[in-house]
């Protein structure tokens, strides 16, 4: 055995390009097929324009809701007949909404492709939607939600979207919904929903897998013949923040030991052109082991577990949030310190060492997003949602491994604006508002946690 004591150097990254695919129009639908060699496990799905973003306002939480019925029962199957099928199969079905699209489909043995595909039609074309499967689905995701409201990281992150966001913009909760918005929903908005949203005309098939032998317009046209549902016109989701300047929203939990804090602001939307300088900056300050905030809060201070910050961008706009757990009597020190590292970050840029660092890890790890089929397919997904190009992942990771420190530090100066952060402290109010009161941050309001 040969022991070092020096670390490697890394290497030269190696060449890299997102997997070809193809685009075809099949019965009126569109398809995005991508062929793996010698991958026998694919995915068949829908990528459907029915995203959180474009949940009437004061029903928020139905897009969620809409994925999870289609499951639940067809015209021709129960929903324990529909798991047994997809069992049959040897296939795993998944459904979901994020702010942009609903998700759904299978992951499957090649060799089920056209069958999958056939059961994935069923259930987005015939799922019953019976009050029966609605009732359930809705008081299933009400008791997920106090679950999740129970984890400070879930409050707090529904106390951020409140108090970044004005009130009727449609991000000023989570994509989940929150307890009063999943309250006025009733089983006629859930169709309504699937109604308005989901059609042939709002959804792409994408297919991912070892494709030699699958007749791809085969399986188009079984997802796609036949299914006549018309979408109704989508207007753009009001997207609005509050008022410039800073503010402090601490949600009281009496008697916690710890609090979560968030310090952030609204950002902008995926589609800018300094993003990879911005979210390589983000890397620096939040995304890494070795991060400036992590540094500061756990290495320095030995205040938390681990200290992030990170931006997370939509197609219609997003947010810049740090975040760290910490004891509650470090409360506002471990405030002051990651608002600290923000407004150096915004006045000084990066150091051309942290460049290096983060070009580096960035670019190395970009093929490893991509190593799977479901990782392929979420890729498509994407390129899909945002109308990217289909030369869209390999001109990202050129620019990820030549962005300068010029655009970095320009983008640390557009993107953050520590003159108008907002902070969440998801903690003991007794133990914190009086000192959060004298410290800089903004006028300090208390809520209740469960409100």
């Amino acid at each position: 055995m040969t022991l070092i004591n020096q670390r490697p150097e890394a290497g030269e990254p190696r060449s890299w390009r997102f997997p070809a695919f193809e685009r075809r129009t099949v019965a009126g639908g569109q398809l995005l097929a991508a062929h793996l060699p010698g991958r026998p496990l694919a995915v068949t799905s829908l990528v459907i324009d029915a995203g959180a973003a474009l949940e009437p306002i004061g029903r928020e939480g139905v897009a969620e809701l809409v994925a999870r019925a289609f499951s639940e029962g067809t015209a021709a199957k129960d929903a324990y007949e529909f798991g047994v099928a997809a069992e049959r199969l040897g296939a795993t079905w998944r459904a979901s909404s994020d702010w942009d699209s609903l998700r759904l489909g299978l992951e499957v043995p090649v060799g089920e492709l056209a069958a999958a595909s056939e059961l994935m039609a069923e259930a987005v074309q015939t799922a019953t939607f019976d009050d029966d499967v609605l009732t359930r689905v809705l008081d299933e995701r009400i008791d997920e939600l106090s679950l999740e409201r129970s984890q400070p990281a879930s409050r707090g992150a529904e106390a951020f979207a409140a108090a970044v966001f004005a009130d009727g913009s449609r991000y000023d909760c989570p994509d989940g919904g929150d307890p009063s918005s999943l309250d006025r929903i009733e089983l006629a908005d859930i169709r309504a929903y699937r109604a308005a949203r989901v059609a042939r005309e709002t959804a792409t098939m994408v297919v991912v897998g070892d494709l030699e032998s699958v007749d791809l317009d085969e399986l188009g046209r079984l997802v796609f013949d036949g299914w006549d549902d018309k979408p109704d016109d989508a207007s753009p989701p009001v997207v609005s923040p509050r008022a410039p300047g800073r503010r402090v929203v601490v949600v009281d939990r009496p008697g916690s030991v710890q609090s979560l804090v968030l310090v952030g602001h609204d950002g902008p939307p995926r589609a800018i052109e300094d993003y990879v300088p911005m979210t390589t900056m983000s890397l620096v300050l939040g995304g890494m082991f070795s991060s400036r905030l992590n540094l500061k809060i756990r290495e320095e201070k030995g205040y938390a577990y681990g200290a992030f910050g990170s931006f997370d961008t939509r197609k219609h706009g997003g947010v810049f949030a740090a975040r760290a757990a910490v004891q509650s009597e470090v409360t506002v020190p471990a405030l002051l310190d990651m608002v600290g590292e923000v407004e150096r970050m915004r006045a000084d840029g990066l150091e051309p060492a942290e460049l290096a660092q983060a070009t580096a890890y960035r670019s190395g790890v970009f093929p490893i997003n991509f190593a799977g089929v479901m990782a392929v397919g979420a890729g498509l997904g994407d390129i899909i949602v945002h109308g990217f190009a289909d030369d869209h992942f390999d001109k990202l990771r050129e620019q990820v491994m030549n962005v300068t420190l010029d655009a970095a530090n320009a983008a640390a100066a557009a993107r953050l604006r520590p003159e108008d952060l907002v902070t969440v402290v998801v903690g003991d109010a007794s133990s914190c508002a009086k000192d959060l009161e004298g410290a800089g941050l903004g006028p300090v309001t208390v809520v209740p946690d469960q409100q």
